[in-house]
């Protein structure tokens, strides 16, 4: 399924036969990580083999990212180094450890723990996303599942 960006159109393709429409059609869905936060609905009608039903998408609302652990700002913008990480948490199980410095998250640079945590709470928990880290000088990237 597929949703435009404004929400002005939707569609969606299948494989098989011998459906059963039932009236209206509504679909939940759970946004792709790089959707709009807030979710959204789309209603409008869908047709499908000369049948015309109303459908109603639901888009559910994301749960904001953050790291699971303690960070601080690196002077003069050099990115997020990492005090503490939640032994419970995924930020652990990505591997991150104390003094690793976070200088970018799924492409975007990373500054300080302002830009850290902005670009945290515009993705979703759950996703997973590379996150370049300097660790001892040598630059790395961790697969990171985002915490909420």
């Amino acid at each position: 399924m597929s949703i435009a960006p404004d929400g002005s159109s939707a569609g969606f393709s299948v494989t098989g036969n011998n459906w059963v429409w039932s009236r209206p059609w509504k679909v939940d869905v759970v946004a792709a990580h790089d959707a709009p936060m807030a979710g959204g609905r789309f209603t409008g009608s869908l047709t499908f083999e000369g049948v015309t039903v109303d459908w109603t998408v639901n888009i559910t609302q994301g749960t904001p990212g953050a790291f699971g652990g303690y960070v601080s700002s690196v002077p003069g913008g050099g990115g997020a180094r990492v005090r503490f990480v939640d032994p419970d948490l995924n930020a652990a199980a990505a591997g991150f450890k104390d003094k690793d410095i976070i200088t970018s998250v799924d492409g975007q640079p990373v500054t300080s723990v302002p830009s850290l945590n902005g670009i945290l709470a515009g993705k979703r928990a759950g996703t997973t996303v590379p996150v370049g880290i300097t660790r001892n000088g040598t630059q790395m990237t961790l697969q990171y599942t985002i915490d909420e």
